[in-house]
């Protein structure tokens, strides 16, 4: 494989105002076909039989070390977002490894770019290298702070793939957790905040901006966009899983009881006002209205919810690990493929529509176990690698981790 030059522009400019960064990109491309499909579809296909699924190992860039691997910190996994026929894998902290564990390059955010669609696990590394290492994301000044500060610092994590909301751009939501490293698992979240990334396809230059880097806080505010993002004509869907934790329980909400984590709400923005919150409704599933003011946890708020997980025998266990949703065109439907904190394994609901209404129970498409998964400490699924046939989401990318290192499978329906 030919080497290439990463040419990195992170200017005195940029970290002051801590807006955005610009980058070069090698010219891999990977022909991708995104259908725009209408807001109320005719769901088809829906037995979900699965009809095989293939292992192809973890993601790995062979240029670098043929026995390198990429591990992952904390919830920094990767995931996806496919921009003018380029596939990009974003993630939190990353570390490059040699066989002997040893560290060959990190940092706090990191880019990799798909070679080929024939071969999921197949990457390019941007962003760490072992003669580069950059962080991805910026930070703003109140960030950079902390990081200087003894014994404290930033991690950024992404949890949900990317939405494009337009030819050369699409949006994310990343999750910013401070804590201090000078005691053991001492984790502060600060919140989740908007990132959005915008592909000069004449140049290959990737731009990745923080256009109002003001937190939706954890606990006090829903983290809208966290679980998952959909656009569609002309609306983007942002998923928040719930926050709530009643006073009584005193685990933090890791058990599971309230609505932690699972009841679904659902606020929708203008895809070309996005950036400005004040654009943003907020839906309720009990009247089947938006509202302009937005909700906040204080309660738990289950009717207005429009995807509640209740189909497992405890609380625990009613827990949303990692979800996806996106509209597939083989089932002509939105579908939801999921894990649940425990037991391991990935289900399916689907919809007519972005908001619902969602079946219930899920269809289990795969069980992590037959593959060595004892925990699942992440889930997510994609139909981009293999929708160039035309019939998108007849077989999914899913991405599992158990063990900070991320594994792809390919599944087929029948």
């Amino acid at each position: 494989m030919t080497s290439f030059l990463v040419l990195v522009q992170l200017t005195v400019a940029a970290f002051a105002s801590a807006t955005s960064t610009t980058f070069s990109v090698p010219n891999i491309l990977t022909p991708h076909s995104e259908f725009s499909p209408p807001f109320m579809v005719t769901p088809r296909n829906l037995g979900f039989s699965v009809a095989s699924v293939s292992n192809w190992g973890y993601l790995h860039d062979y240029s670098i070390n043929s026995s390198y691997t990429l591990t992952s910190g904390f919830q920094g996994f990767p995931t996806l977002c496919s921009i003018q026929n380029r596939t990009f894998w974003f993630a939190g902290p990353v570390q490059i490894q040699d066989a002997q564990n040893r560290t060959l390059a990190s940092t706090s955010s990191s880019v990799a770019m798909a070679l080929t669609f024939s071969h999921p696990s197949w990457i390019r590394e941007l962003s760490p290298r072992p003669d580069s290492s950059w962080p991805v994301i910026p930070i703003t000044p109140a960030e950079q702070l902390v990081s200087i500060t003894y014994n404290q610092t930033y991690q950024f994590d992404a949890t949900a793939h990317c939405s494009l909301i337009n030819d050369t751009s699409a949006v994310q939501f990343w999750d910013a957790w401070s804590y201090n490293s000078g005691k053991y698992n001492c984790f502060h979240i600060g919140g989740s905040f908007l990132v959005i990334y915008t592909l000069d396809p004449a140049t290959n230059k990737l731009t990745i901006s923080r256009p109002a880097p003001v937190y939706q806080k954890e606990s006090i505010q829903y983290p809208y966009g966290s679980f998952s993002t959909l656009t569609v004509q002309g609306m983007t869907y942002l998923y928040a899983w719930d926050v709530y934790v009643p006073p009584s329980d005193d685990m933090g909400g890791d058990s599971g009881t309230g609505g932690n984590h699972r009841d679904i709400h659902v606020a929708v923005a203008p895809t070309s006002t996005i950036a400005d919150k004040s654009t943003w409704k907020y839906y309720d599933n009990s009247t089947g209205t938006f509202s302009s003011t937005e909700p906040l946890p204080t309660t738990r708020r289950s009717s207005a919810a429009i995807i509640i997980l209740d189909e497992f025998s405890t609380e625990f266990e009613n827990t949303f690990l990692s979800a996806s949703i996106f509209y597939s065109e083989y089932h002509d439907a939105y579908l939801l493929v999921y894990a649940p904190i425990y037991p391991p394994g990935i289900y399916v609901r689907f919809a007519p529509t972005p908001l619902g209404p969602w079946s219930s129970p899920g269809t289990k498409i795969m069980d992590p176990t037959q593959f060595g998964y004892s925990v699942v400490r992440y889930a997510l699924a994609s139909p981009i690698f293999f929708q160039t046939d035309g019939n998108g989401g007849q077989s999914l990318l899913l991405t599992l981790s158990g063990d900070y290192k991320t594994q792809a499978f390919k599944l087929n329906f029948s």
